[in-house]
């Protein structure tokens, strides 16, 4: 069992979880094929990081979606933290994975989505009553 196969299990679980079986499928449209092409332009998923691994930074949603995951899911936060130090460690060796630990695009989980989506439909609310109390 490779590295990569041992590591993903609780991401792709989380992900089937709530996505249900088959969160990802080969492109049908063309703006899913152009969305296709655009993770492969970029060497992320040579470092074996998953897109939401990139996330990061001053955006309190974004704060707030990985305070939520690390309580709610702690083995998906484990998984995603081994994957952003063995990038940086590939990264600082200016070197990628072997091909077959690559993170395809069908096997990339938007697992910070729903913490996203949940956030958001908070602001949402928020603004409301405030609109209507305000």
């Amino acid at each position: 069992m490779t590295t990569q196969k041992f590591v993903s299990r609780a991401t792709l679980e989380f992900g089937r979880r709530i996505f249900g079986e088959q969160f990802r499928r080969e492109p049908a449209t063309l703006k899913e094929q152009y969305r296709k092409f655009q993770y492969y332009q970029s060497t992320h998923y040579k470092l074996g990081l998953m897109e939401h691994d990139r996330l990061y930074g001053d955006n309190t949603a974004i704060k707030e979606a990985m305070r939520r995951l690390r309580i709610s899911e702690p083995e998906v936060w484990d998984e995603r933290s081994f994957r952003i130090s063995r990038a940086i460690n590939f990264d600082i060796k200016r070197m990628f994975l072997p091909q077959d630990e690559w993170v395809q695009y069908e096997q990339d989980v938007p697992y910070l989505q729903p913490y996203l989506a949940e956030i958001e439909r908070e602001h949402d609310e928020e603004r409301y009553w405030k609109k209507v109390l305000g």
